[in-house]
């Protein structure tokens, strides 16, 4: 369309340059409608129309206005471009040099229509086998590399006559971009369009442009910049570029740089900065379609905000379709990822997600032909640092998911409270984990995960439950008394670790290990990942401290010799409080056990001794007894 344009402008210059010569011809303005519709045929294989006005001048400057013009192409029942008024004017003076000057290009409500190529219907992959799927990957690699190769070899910008303007002006202009397909029609509404200087020699072209992208939520794009044209390398060069764009986000956005464009190669590289309300940033950009990746990014941030990209205005929420929430077991949105060609690396002083807040993130990743490799990620999460890789593998139909990393001193309060969950833990926790995983939706992903996990703590508070009360009322229960001491509400652990084998969808703690003042605890336990239900059984060694608490839970040689069996179970979202308990009947059961094991082995011991050494006198026995 761009050459087009600028065909049928070179087309009615040279109409007008000609005119000094058939002064005469100028007197009958019907020959000149004629004349450049011939021409415009001629060139282009387009129909030019005028329906209104035709005024003709000749001195100070050699011009042409008319008002209502269409132009056609062929084989169109409706006209490809509107024209409500339009102005060009040509300096006399150079032209008996032979140079070709315009004073002045001026169009006044341009409508342009454009038809997009028929789209190729969405290829759907979710059927396919391995084998097929890797030849997919291939044939799209060689068409991008054949569409690289034809469109290098095309010239957008070569057009009969290189123009020289001195000012160019559109206003109240529309771009109709229709779909063949779908029968529906995108309209980009260009405000005004003002550049001074225009020429395709490569020299500055100061530019400012007001568009608007009508709908629910109107896009408003302001732009400046200053652009050179380079006819034979069909390249635009801009610098000093300043856009500010209303709309896409929740303020508006700023943006600034420099850059190149290859219009045939479809490239641009940017540098470039950014602004939108308190975030800032900077970095590269590179966008080239028929390259891998197609986007490099390197970008410096001050903050990040998913929330940024919300679209702006109280409407917004409103028009958006509601949609239920995911459940999880939608297949995996493969397609989508295959379409992804980028490569970025970002640092960003403060990432948001949500409630979760990610101080100093460092994130280097790769996604091509359905492969997300984040291969570096750090940053500071609720006080813990994190170093973690991963790699998504969606080539084919059943997705992998390989995760491994580390995160140390993360503090539990803070994480809790950020996932607005009750705050039962504070201290600080160190994780080390080496997941794998396969599966076609996000929960058999989850379900399928197995690997590794070590989990220490340090100053690790359970709040809303005292283990040693639990343990205290049964040692006084066996003791036949009462507690009478006010115990703290909380469990205050000297230590907490766990060696943890996640499968199956399951987080299995063995062994489970835990100290606190006077009591050592070690047993196993389970957590589902998805329903988030827990349930451990551990085994209470118990110290003779623990009578330090009250004199009722004295521990005495038999109580020290058995093991206080506590079970835990519940939801992570219920009471702490209803979650442990202490099997006070097999503890008086294992007691009955010990003390008839004892005796036993009192009564066999001396049976034994009299079989050995019946010579023993009275008062020895009597002693042993």
């Amino acid at each position: 369309m761009l050459r087009i344009v600028l065909s049928i402008l070179a087309v009615i210059v040279l109409l007008v340059v000609g005119a000094i010569f058939l002064l005469p011809v100028f007197l009958d303005k019907e020959q000149i409608v004629a004349l450049a519709a011939d021409a415009v045929r001629e060139q282009t294989g387009a129909e030019l129309k005028v329906r209104g006005d035709l005024d003709l001048s000749v001195f100070p400057t050699l011009g042409i206005s008319f008002t209502r013009a269409s132009i056609t192409m062929p084989d169109k029942e409706r006209p490809d471009l509107e024209v409500g008024s339009a102005s060009i004017g040509v300096e006399l003076l150079p032209l008996l040099t032979r140079t070709v000057k315009i004073d002045t290009i001026a169009v006044d409500g341009l409508t342009a229509r454009l038809e997009t190529a028929a789209a190729q219907p969405k290829t759907d992959t979710s059927g396919w086998s391995d084998a097929e799927l890797d030849a997919w990957y291939a044939e799209q690699r060689r068409k991008r590399q054949e569409a690289g190769r034809a469109a290098g070899a095309q010239s957008v910008l070569a057009v009969p006559l290189a123009l020289d303007v001195s000012r160019l002006k559109v206003t109240d202009a529309r771009l109709e971009t229709r779909d063949p397909a779908t029968q529906t029609t995108r309209v980009v509404e260009l405000k005004s369009l003002e550049a001074r200087d225009l020429n395709l020699h490569g020299n500055p072209i100061p530019l400012a442009v007001s568009l608007q992208v009508p709908g629910e939520q109107p896009l408003n794009v302001e732009l400046e910049a200053s652009i050179a044209i380079e006819k034979d390398s069909d390249t635009v060069r801009f610098d000093g570029l300043s856009a500010t764009i209303r709309g896409a986000t929740t303020e508006p956005l700023s943006l600034t740089g420099d850059g190149v464009a290859d219009l045939v190669r479809q490239t641009a590289d940017v540098e470039m900065a950014l602004e939108v309300g308190a975030t800032k940033g900077q970095g590269t950009v590179r966008y080239a379609a028929f390259e891998s990746p197609q986007i490099d990014a390197d970008l410096e941030l001050n903050q990040f905000d998913p929330a940024l990209f919300a679209l702006a205005g109280p409407g917004a929420a409103e028009a958006a379709p509601e949609s239920p929430p995911a459940s999880g077991d939608e297949p995996l949105p493969l397609d989508t990822i295959r379409a992804i060609d980028t490569r970025a690396a970002l640092d960003i002083g403060q990432a948001h997600f949500g409630a979760h807040t990610i101080d100093g993130l460092s994130v280097k990743l790769r996604a091509v032909e359905g492969v997300v490799d984040l291969h570096e990620a750090s940053g500071t999460l609720h006080g813990g640092r994190i170093d973690a890789a991963a790699t998504f593998d969606g080539r084919h139909n059943t997705a992998t998911l390989d995760t491994r990393g580390t995160v140390e001193g993360l503090q539990l309060a803070s994480a809790l409270q950020a996932m607005e969950t009750a705050q039962l833990l504070t201290g600080s926790a160190t994780l080390n984990w080496q997941l794998a995983g396969r599966g076609r939706t996000a929960n058999e992903l989850v379900q399928s995960l197995n690997g590794p996990v070590q989990l220490t703590t340090q100053e690790v508070v359970l709040q809303g439950t005292n283990v040693e009360k639990l343990i205290c009322r049964a040692v006084a229960l066996t003791n036949n008394e009462r507690l009478t001491a006010t115990f703290e509400p909380d469990t205050r652990f000297t230590a907490l670790s766990a060696d943890v084998q996640v499968t199956d969808g399951r987080a299995l703690l063995q062994p489970l290990r835990a100290e606190l003042a006077r009591v050592k605890l070690l047993g196993e336990g389970e957590f589902d990942l998805l329903e988030q239900d827990f349930d451990a059984t551990l085994r209470a060694r118990l110290q003779p401290e623990l009578a330090e608490l009250d004199e009722a839970c004295r521990v005495s040689k038999r109580l020290a010799a058995i093991d206080f069996p506590v079970d835990c179970s519940g939801n992570v979202a219920g009471d702490p409080g209803d979650w442990c308990r202490v099997d006070t009947e097999k503890i008086l059961t294992d007691l009955a056990v010990s003390e008839g094991k004892r005796r036993l082995e009192k009564e066999a011991g001396k049976m034994f001794d009299k079989l050995l050494g019946g010579g023993k006198k009275s008062g020895e026995q009597g002693a042993d007894e």
